[in-house]
């Protein structure tokens, strides 16, 4: 199983721009939700063979903006090296169905 990859401001978009289809996990540290979720979002990304990336939303504004993300936890779908879309979940069923609308299977 793959792991996260601990991305920040200064290198986010460089790490993206190289991937074709990738999860990115917007967290907070004190985000009780966010520490439930990361596992799920690990093994459904790792099922689909996806790159798997983390961010601190609160020490990273710049990627946080990037994304839009406004609540967390967040995951941010990138497909050739651009975000396409995000998702505000706790659930794997809302995770996969956002994946399966976004054409990742």
């Amino acid at each position: 199983m793959s792991d996260f990859i601990e991305v920040t401001d200064e290198n986010f978009e460089e790490h993206l721009s190289k991937q074709k289809l990738a999860l990115v996990d917007f967290y907070a540290s004190w985000c009780g939700s966010c520490r439930m979720a990361a596992p799920m979002f690990k093994k459904v990304g790792n099922e689909l063979n996806l790159t798997l990336f983390k961010v601190d939303a609160e020490k990273n504004p710049g990627a946080r903006t990037h994304a839009k993300v406004t609540t967390l936890p967040t995951v941010a779908l990138v497909k050739d090296g651009q975000v396409v879309a995000s998702l505000s979940t706790t659930k794997e069923e809302g995770l996969r169905d956002f994946l399966n609308e976004h054409g990742v299977k």
